[in-house]
């Protein structure tokens, strides 16, 4: 039999390792808005100021919209995106040239963010794009017919910003739901003489479908995206190795879908990409590509990709209504915390977005491989009598 004072004497030396057991929570939203160069776009290339990438930027500003977080970061970029020369060169000029791409791209970024479509930088998007549809209810671009990049991701944004803004779309989903495979999935390109089902395009597609209330090609496109996870949780691109883009997108479809089972899996999964406390200053928060780690070369396309994950959100929900104008402060100190003092403040650190000052709450388990467990009084005694307690990655595939 266990005596008083032995077990007061365990509790209480479990409850002071506590705080040195876990590790303070990370945000990717906090690494994402400081990779704004210029504090308003995303770059193509890591350190090179004149590679800014409108589509890319497009996503980073979806992505901290996502994480409720950075809206006068993803502000900046609309504005960005908003002014020449990005602007035409993204759209097209709307006469000669006339981009499916850049107007879905562009529209949905007003719309994130509140703002009109149909007056974005004196242009209206959805005229433009309206503009585009063929009689079968496809999108094309208006250009050189051998220079056309429309495809099931183009298709399926053009849904979605489309029903968002409350328009018929019933010819488009009509086309694309005739695309399917006959295994259930989607192919990106479309009208090959092999039909084959893409992970990334039919997670794309189906956040269309869904958002467009279609049911049948759906049904049978969630099945077919389900059966595709991997054992690790994830999602990968038809080929190895599962990675936070395809997961992030498998996740925004299986959300919509309904498959809640199978979405927290992948959400796990991308957590376990996370970069944490142990790594780096400058890459904490992170969301690695896959399991090889940080990446300075496909770190920001997989972030961006992978917060929708996180944050369980499709491209047809995401908005930044309730998105805080800074992002959270990275506080990695394990401070016992204190019943006498009260809760301590973060300081806004340097960077291109002041976090948000806000009360610190006792540490959370960080995400990623450097990942520890917060013991709490219950806790404490989980691990005494033995217990224990878990899981991203991709490429995005050729869109704007």
């Amino acid at each position: 039999m266990i005596r008083k004072s032995a077990l007061v004497a365990v509790i209480a030396a479990a409850l002071v390792a506590t705080p040195q057991a876990q590790a303070a929570e990370v945000s990717p939203s906090t690494w994402l808005a400081g990779q704004f160069a210029g504090g308003d776009r995303l770059l193509r290339f890591p350190n090179d100021p004149a590679s800014g990438d409108p589509g890319l930027t497009a996503d980073g500003i979806y992505a901290l919209a996502a994480a409720k977080a950075g809206k006068s970061t993803a502000t900046k970029a609309a504005a960005w995106l908003a002014a020449s020369p990005q602007l035409e060169t993204f759209v097209g000029d709307g006469d000669a040239e006339s981009y499916v791409g850049g107007l879905t791209k562009l529209a949905l970024v007003a719309q994130t963010l509140g703002t009109d479509p149909a007056e974005f930088g004196g242009v209206d998007l959805l005229d433009r794009l309206g503009a585009l549809q063929e009689p079968s209810g496809r999108f094309r671009d208006r250009t050189d017919p051998s220079f056309d990049q429309t495809n099931a991701f183009t298709q399926a944004l053009a849904i979605i910003v489309l029903k968002r803004a409350g328009q018929d779309v019933a010819k488009p989903v009509a086309f694309q739901a005739a695309a399917q495979c006959p295994d259930g999935g989607f192919p990106i390109v479309f009208g090959e003489a092999v039909c084959k089902s893409d992970v990334d395009g039919t997670a794309q597609v189906l956040q269309a479908l869904l958002a467009a209330g279609e049911k049948t090609a759906s049904a049978k496109a969630l099945d077919w995206l389900v059966a595709q996870q991997q054992a690790d949780g994830g999602f990968q691109a038809m080929t190895p190795p599962t990675n936070a883009n395809t997961t992030g997108l498998a996740v925004g479809a299986l959300v919509a879908g309904g498959r809640t089972a199978a979405a927290d899996k992948a959400v796990a999964f991308l957590k376990t990409l996370q970069v944490g406390c142990a790594a780096p200053e400058a890459q904490r928060g992170a969301i690695a590509f896959d399991g090889n780690g940080f990446d300075a070369g496909t770190v920001v396309r997989s972030t961006v990709q992978g917060m929708l994950g996180l944050a369980r959100v499709s491209l047809a929900e995401v908005s930044a209504s309730s998105a805080t104008a800074g992002v959270p402060a990275i506080d990695c100190t394990t401070t016992p915390p204190s019943s006498t003092t009260p809760e301590p403040t973060v300081p806004a650190p340097a960077g291109p977005e002041a976090p948000v000052t806000q009360p610190v709450a006792p540490p959370l388990a960080a995400t990623g491989p450097d990942q520890a467990v917060p013991l709490t009084l219950a806790g404490s005694f989980a691990v005494l009598a033995g217990a224990v307690l878990l899981v991203v990655s991709r490429r995005r595939k050729g869109g704007a």
